[in-house]
């Protein structure tokens, strides 16, 4: 283990203050990520167990697993409305990602959020086809803005169904035949649908309708089992949402509303998501990340304000967090090795940012994608299933911090004792008696920073744009330098107090 050597910069250092005699909060927040069916992911694929032990090794709490529309044939297990005699009824691809899934989490507690409905359950002009090729990416497969039964009830139907299947062993058809599944698996949240605002644009009013019918369906199936509602996505937020579903009035008596659920993805302007034009270059991406990131907050403010008012015992859940580069559809992506540290920067600094305003959940998007589905929010490399510094800065995150954890009174000032606008800092008392910092370094430079003085040897760990500086190292002279677009902890020993220390 080597010491990190104070690098030479003409920018002034930054200092830390800590007061490690007080705290501001405390933290409720469950830091953890989802996956979707891609078809890296299907058994068979070359890196579907390294995907999967991956997922295995974070240890988080409260996966959510995403059957996703764009691979109808792997999401939906009923692709076509039932006739006289038949049903169209099939798990066989939809049941390994489900149960490898499941298997990764090691018995802790998951969330299930299957979130297509079947498009022939929309009015459309004509049935929407869907290729023999379950890999295929169906962009056009959400069509329909009106349910062709406005009471919901076969939508319902149709969730109970296929809750049964993976919770109650299996489930009786449209007509009357018994489906045996052998499953019985519990979820500690189903999350009904995902941003209905955008395929099928459903209405506040419709979605709680809608929302209400799954619900009493579901609920008897096991009581234990809590509901996330809206899964809004980040490209509108339109109040009246929050305003119409966070209104006890606006729903059926009894039904629960234990969580609502929301989206944010930073993104350099985009004219045409399919192509280059009118993108902004790679070096203002960090400012258009981290601008969009504070004026995020500030609406998750006003949504936790109207949350407050109407539902105060209902939890937040941001739970896809991320950042797209330009032409997020683009099967030929091309973006600096560069932006994997910088997008860890940037949703490291929203979870901590978050974790100050009491949000009870985050989830960093995406497992894993690839190049036509948004390979910019991937955690793992979509050909190698190695883990990218996305990856590498949630898991680092995870393995220091969790709900229960102290926040402590930090302070990063520069010259004349500004606030230093290069660096964001927070200190911890964790559940375990440790003393830990947080450090994101938003710049493509590195960061000194005078850390207070120990009473005993710091350790720095960090994931950063230097792949050669990743990972642990002591701190020297009571400097600790931050890597460019880093996530950096700073470890002091249990029971050791340090002091403040200004910079050299």
């Amino acid at each position: 283990m080597t010491a990190i050597q104070p690098a030479a910069s003409a920018k002034p250092s930054t200092s830390l203050h800590v007061d490690w005699t007080s705290t501001t909060g405390r933290s409720r927040t469950t830091l953890t990520t989802h996956l979707w069916t891609a078809p890296q992911l299907r058994r068979g694929s070359p890196i579907h167990g390294k995907a999967f032990d991956a997922l295995r090794e974070l240890r988080a709490d409260l996966t959510r697993i995403l059957p996703w529309f764009t691979q109808p044939r792997l999401a939906v297990p009923e692709l076509a409305p039932p006739t006289a005699t038949t049903t169209s009824w099939n798990f066989e691809l939809l049941d390994p990602f489900v149960e490898d899934f499941v298997a990764a989490a090691e018995g802790r507690p998951i969330v299930a959020n299957f979130a297509t409905i079947p498009t022939w359950m929309f009015v459309t002009a004509e049935p929407v086809p869907v290729s023999a090729d379950p890999d295929e990416i169906h962009w056009e497969y959400e069509r329909g803005t009106e349910l062709r039964d406005p009471t919901c009830e076969e939508v319902a139907d149709y969730f109970f169904r296929l809750a049964s299947w993976y919770i109650a062993g299996g489930f009786t058809d449209e007509r009357g035949v018994w489906h045996e599944s052998g499953h019985r698996y519990r979820f500690a949240y189903w999350e009904v649908l995902c941003e209905p605002d955008v395929g099928h644009e459903l209405s506040p009013e419709v979605y709680t309708r809608l929302y209400d019918a799954v619900v009493s369906r579901l609920s008897p199936l096991d009581p234990d089992m809590k509901f996330i509602g809206l899964s809004l996505s980040h490209v509108h937020p339109d109040p009246e949402h929050y305003w119409h579903f966070l209104d006890p009035a606006q729903h059926s008596d009894g039904t629960p509303i234990d969580a609502f659920s929301y989206h944010f993805y930073a993104q350099p302007e985009i004219i045409n998501p399919f192509g280059t034009e009118g993108n902004a270059p790679y070096e203002h991406w960090r400012d258009i990340f981290f601008a969009q990131a504070d004026a995020f907050l500030d609406q998750v403010r006003h949504i936790d304000a109207i949350r407050r008012r109407l539902a105060p015992h209902v939890e937040t859940h941001i739970n896809e967090l991320g950042t797209f580069p330009p032409a997020p559809m683009d099967p030929a992506p091309a973006f600096p090795e560069e932006y994997w540290a910088l997008s860890a920067a940037v949703q490291s600094y929203l979870w901590a940012k978050l974790v100050e305003l009491g949000v009870d959940l985050v989830g960093i998007a995406e497992f894993i994608d690839y190049p036509g589905m948004n390979p910019g929010i991937s955690l793992l490399d979509w050909e190698t299933g190695e883990p990218n510094a996305r990856y590498d800065a949630l898991a680092l995150l995870l393995r220091h911090f969790g709900p229960g954890d102290a926040l402590v009174p930090t302070s990063a000032t520069a010259g004349h004792g500004y606030p230093d606008p290069r660096v964001h800092a927070q200190a911890y008392l964790t559940v375990d008696g440790s003393r830990k910092i947080l450090f994101v370094n938003k710049t493509a430079d590195p960061v000194r920073v005078a850390v207070p003085a120990l009473a005993s040897s710091a350790e720095l760990e960090q994931v950063s744009a230097d792949v050669t500086h990743r990972g642990r190292s002591e701190v020297g002279d009571n400097v600790a330098v931050i890597d460019a677009y880093a996530t950096a902890v700073l470890s002091y020993q249990p029971g050791r107090i340090p002091q403040n220390r200004e910079a050299p």
